[in-house]
């Protein structure tokens, strides 16, 4: 069939526009978020948006590009010759879903990322199809999907994994109940030729529809192409921890076959379940459609998806980086296409257990100082236009997504060769809320010898808890000092903690201010205040050490107890008539504090006097010290804090 050439101009009229009321609908919208529609019979046409899709639009399969547009009218980079970006689109601008696997089969490249949809979203797009079929909605619209062209009718997905690989999963549930009813095998067969995967002539093992990529694929043939049991797939779940890379794959097998019995559980009998069952099937055949692009290379679908963004589509800024360093690349060098797929795959690998978006941004202001999210990717293009800079950045970025990730355990591999000091700071700087810091440790961790960096940390932790935990200051104004101090260190100008340390000294709280503020800080952060308080009881058992042993952590299996209960007692009453906002003001006060092993439940809501007999069993020297209080009221409070307050400037010092 002769394919025209088609202007990027002529699908816009798809994306609406600033205002439009045309009843779309985005999974994830609540009534509020929906517009009335306007069209001439808005019971007949629904359309499915954003489906949630890992956070937006962009070449991985991550959403649908087709969403609100802020009524920009801008064409994306590298326009042709009159404004326009020539892209070859498939035969028919749109094609149901299910029409469309009976076509083609499908391949997502190793560099997306893996499947992700949550049950949620999941049962959004199920609820939205038999609301379509009750409606009679004569199309209900699934978004957009771009491809890239290849051999043998096989298309590489760049966007729209998510909704395809679901959709198949659906129909693997549906063949799997319906091979349970005799007289509808043949129907379940069906289902798995058209939609699932075929066994070719001559040929032993199934063709699937869609290949994943290398993480998820295996599983996926296993349990969706090949229908094993549910409940081996239940079993294998179990062993999965939920940030498993294939946990929200086997996940959504099971919502899909519990959502495919629920209907079946809905009709009186077997044949009238299959009847249901079976006129979802088509209605997601050819009434559920599918606006299709096929490109001829990654530069073309990366040009789209910036073009998308540009009206406003919400790309996220790891997705828009993807595609502009991979637009750098000509689709006829694979090598270095390959090379870039393995470094953002296992840059991605890296970054499963944080936030992408959120690595990219330390990444950029370690580099280049404060930069604000909204300028983030337009800075990063303009600095890395060509394919070599495109592929050095690739590099910086897995190495850098290393150190990042590291930042979340002190156990990681990435600190072996530092001290138990440096490791105890990386849990310390976890727990007390250092993300702002966050830029300095990784331009430090690629130009600070071991030692400084050692000390850099200590530095650091000193900074948090006076300026941020104990202070309360503005988190604002923390965020430039440390993104102003970051570039400092990688531009070579500051290459030791105490000139980091001069470089910071703006947000260096004093002694003064800082005893002031430690004098009335509450704690409710359990985490946070056993960080205090366990660093209290170090430095008081260091005192206490005359000569000179190691001295023991303290912190193992000691829980938080507050002197005056959260909920007293009437043996507190004497205390409570008294002062009748002691407990408010008072009982998350740090002087109200202290650490406790068994002892904690056995102490509970009992009035000080038999507390302080439990108190003295302990081991936990500033605990003990609790003996010599004959009382607990208000004074008694301020007096510990403010003796707490004069040691905590000597611990958090630098």
């Amino acid at each position: 069939m002769h394919k025209r050439t088609f202007l990027l101009k002529d699908y816009r009229h798809l994306l609406p526009s600033k205002g439009d009321s045309s009843g779309t609908k985005h999974l994830g919208c609540t009534a509020g978020d929906t517009a009335k529609s306007t069209t001439t019979n808005p019971a007949r046409t629904k359309t499915y948006g954003n489906h949630g899709e890992e956070g937006g639009a962009g070449p991985d399969g991550q959403g649908s590009p087709f969403l609100r547009s802020k009524g920009a009218d801008s064409v994306g980079a590298r326009p042709q010759p009159g404004g326009y970006m020539s892209i070859r689109p498939p035969e028919t601008p749109s094609s149901g879903l299910g029409a469309m696997l009976t076509q083609d089969r499908f391949r997502v490249p190793n560099h997306q990322r893996d499947y992700s949809w949550t049950p949620g979203e999941i049962n959004q797009l199920f609820d939205d199809v038999q609301d379509g079929i009750a409606r009679g909605a004569d199309q209900y619209f699934l978004g957009l999907m771009v491809c890239i062209s290849g051999e043998e009718n096989t298309l590489t997905l760049l966007d729209g994994q998510q909704r395809l690989a679901t959709a198949i999963i659906f129909f693997s549930a549906v063949r799997a109940w319906l091979k349970q009813v005799e007289e509808y095998s043949e129907d379940a067969q069906q289902i798995r030729d058209d939609y699932i995967g075929r066994r070719e002539l001559g040929e032993k093992i199934i063709t699937p529809k869609i290949n994943l990529n290398s993480t998820n694929n295996p599983l996926f043939q296993q349990y969706v192409v090949s229908d094993a049991p549910l409940s081996d797939i239940e079993k294998h779940l179990k062993t999965l921890k939920k940030h498993d890379r294939n946990f929200n794959l086997l996940n959504s097998i099971i919502v899909c076959s519990n959502r495919v019995r629920a209907i079946a559980d809905k009709s009186p009998d077997a044949k009238a379940a299959a009847k249901s069952l079976i006129e979802m099937v088509k209605y997601m055949h050819e009434n559920v459609r599918i606006v299709r692009f096929i490109v001829q290379d990654d530069a073309s679908a990366y040009t789209i998806f910036e073009t998308l963004n540009d009206r406003g589509l919400d790309l996220t800024t790891i997705d828009l980086v993807k595609n502009h360093l991979f637009g750098r690349i000509s689709s006829n060098d694979t090598p270095r296409i390959k090379e870039l797929e393995d470094r953002w795959a296992q840059m991605m690998f890296t970054l499963a257990n944080v936030k992408a978006n959120d690595f990219l941004k330390v990444f950029w202001t370690s580099r280049h100082g404060r930069t604000q999210k909204d300028n983030l990717f337009q800075n990063l293009k303009k600095s890395h236009r060509t394919t070599k800079s495109a592929i050095d950045l690739s590099t910086d970025l897995v190495r850098a997504a290393e150190n990042y990730a590291a930042l979340e355990s002190p156990d990681d591999v990435v600190w072996n060769g530092y001290s138990a000091a440096a490791k105890e700071t990386i849990a310390a700087l976890k727990i007390i809320g250092s993300a702002q810091t966050h830029p300095i440790i990784l331009a430090a961790l690629d130009k600070f010898t071991a030692t400084e960096f050692e000390r850099l940390l200590r530095l650091l932790e000193v900074i948090i808890v006076r300026y941020q935990l104990i202070g309360g200051e503005r988190t604002g104004r923390l965020e430039i000092q440390c993104a102003k101090t970051a570039k400092e260190i990688f531009d070579g100008d500051v290459k030791t903690a105490v000139q980091a340390k001069e470089s910071l000294k703006d947000i260096y709280v004093s002694d003064a201010d800082f005893r002031q503020a430690f004098q009335t800080k509450e704690e409710r952060s359990s985490p946070k205040a056993h960080y205090l308080l366990r660093k209290l009881e170090i430095e008081e058992r260091r005192i206490a050490s005359s000569d000179g042993a190691r001295v023991t952590d303290p912190g193992i299996g000691l829980t938080i107890e507050h002197i005056l209960p959260k909920n007293p007692g009437p043996e507190w009453d004497d205390i409570i008539s008294d002062d009748l906002e002691i407990v408010e003001d008072c009982v998350y006060r740090l002087g109200n504090l202290c650490l406790l092993g068994k002892l904690n439940k056995e102490v509970g809501r009992n009035p000080f006097s038999k507390k302080k007999t439990e108190y003295g069993k302990t081991d936990v020297l500033t605990t003990r010290s609790l003996t010599s209080y004959s009382k607990w009221t208000r004074q008694e409070i301020d007096q510990r804090q403010t003796a707490m307050a004069k040691r905590a400037a000597a611990i958090w010092r630098f």
